[in-house]
């Protein structure tokens, strides 16, 4: 679903296009994504992670196959449509799992190590498809993701199981949850309700009586601002992830002069400590007891380096290429945390549903930037991209610095 930005040269020769329509044409899948993920969480929370993820693969892996047959840009938008409204939910699912087999203080490590998975699957596409797209083209690329959701297949079936009822409970109602901004708020586990009671780690769903945890977790979250400041940030930091990894190889081709291959190795290599920031933001915001402490760091360093990218090719050009590097890692390094805050938030009973539409609002943010710095790069140029994914890290700071508390004395519930 990810591949397309690393194939962009070979889709623009293939059909003819414009940098910005070929961006476009990329952000398709996540269009897909949006509108159908909240949908494919319902059947998450309903029917299990695991026959939700084989679906999705088997659906992602035709539609895929359907670009040897379609004709056309139509054509192809289209099945990347349907490519991104297939392939969404494994995330939210894989998420789903992570919150049923571990407790609060070992979540945002697990989370962080499953969220390695997008940063080393897009590192492993732009080092393989731009390979397969200069020798056999644009649809022969797009097939190599197809082969590998069927070799998935298998594995989901036998290993994507839910935990025994005895430990999904025991991780549900296990040690407090850290909080997702610090140890002063009301946090998302069982430690602390949805009335602000605290309960204490350990305490059983029997003792607390009338506020029971699964009495408070069938409540909707979403009637609270605490899960939609979660939900906005991440929106917020999505503009310069996306920018990022949708335009950086086509920045190193057409500014710097560089081959595809040899550009979409670079930047592959750079999903490398991309994913690894992951585990390690895990490790910090459990012992912090804070999940939004560390994005908005990681939040100040991005749009710091994204300015100076947007000032080197004026000031010093040889600083462009290593800061181009610093901004894709950093830029993917705060998802593991958002997807723990939000399904924290939410409670296992809701942990499908917030995490689809946790992707789902990210898919908008997919769908848009694409667009918006295509406009961005026609009127002006490739690097003012990068001055505007800068202010929109500048808002992300600004919104995971937002205080709640006042809505947490008065009841609700702390993100």
């Amino acid at each position: 679903m990810f591949g397309v930005p690393f194939v962009l040269p070979a889709l623009r020769e293939a059909y003819g296009l414009s940098i910005a329509q070929a961006g476009t044409l990329a952000g398709l899948p996540a269009f897909g994504l949006l509108v159908t993920l909240f949908g494919w969480g319902v059947v998450i929370d309903r029917y299990g992670e695991r026959f939700t993820m084989t679906a999705s693969l088997l659906l992602t892996a035709l539609c895929l196959g359907l670009l040897g047959v379609v004709d056309g840009v139509f054509g192809v938008g289209a099945v990347l449509v349907g490519v991104g409204a297939s392939g969404g939910p494994v995330n939210a699912a894989g998420g789903r799992l992570v919150m049923a087999w571990f407790d609060a203080r070992r979540r945002g490590l697990a989370m962080g190590i499953r969220q390695m998975a997008q940063p080393v699957g897009m590192g492993a596409s732009a080092a393989l498809m731009p390979l397969v797209a200069e020798h056999w083209g644009f649809v022969a690329a797009m097939l190599l993701p197809a082969g590998l959701a069927l070799v998935m297949v298998p594995p989901v079936v036998v290993f994507a199981r839910p935990p025994e009822r005895g430990a999904a409970a025991a991780a549900e109602v296990g040690p407090a949850a850290p909080p997702a901004d610090g140890p002063t708020a009301a946090t998302s586990d069982e430690s602390a309700n949805r009335d602000g009671r605290s309960e204490g780690p350990g305490r059983s769903a029997a003792a607390s009586g009338a506020h029971s945890p699964t009495a408070f977790r069938s409540r909707s979250p979403y009637r609270h601002a605490a899960i939609w400041r979660l939900h906005a940030v991440s929106m917020l930091l999505g503009v310069p992830q996306f920018s990022m990894t949708t335009y950086a190889l086509v920045y190193l081709v057409s500014v710097h002069g560089w081959a595809a291959p040899a550009a979409g190795a670079l930047v592959g290599a750079t999903m490398v400590p991309g994913a690894l920031a992951r585990p390690v933001l895990g490790v910090v915001s459990d012992r912090l007891g804070s999940r939004l402490r560390p994005v908005r760091v990681l939040a100040a360093a991005s749009g710091t380096a994204l300015v100076l990218l947007a000032l080197s090719a004026g000031v010093l050009p040889a600083a462009s290429v290593p800061l181009l590097l610093t901004c894709l890692v950093l830029a993917v390094a705060h998802n593991g945390l958002m997807f723990t805050a939000v399904a924290e938030t939410a409670g296992l009973a809701w942990a499908g549903r917030a995490m689809a539409a946790q992707n789902s609002l990210q898919a908008v943010s997919n769908t848009l930037t694409p667009m918006l710095m295509g406009v961005v790069i026609h009127l002006w140029s490739i690097d003012a991209v990068y001055a505007c994914a800068a202010a929109f890290c500048a808002a992300a700071a600004a919104v995971a610095s937002l205080s709640l508390r006042p809505a947490q004395q008065a009841g609700a519930p702390a993100p």
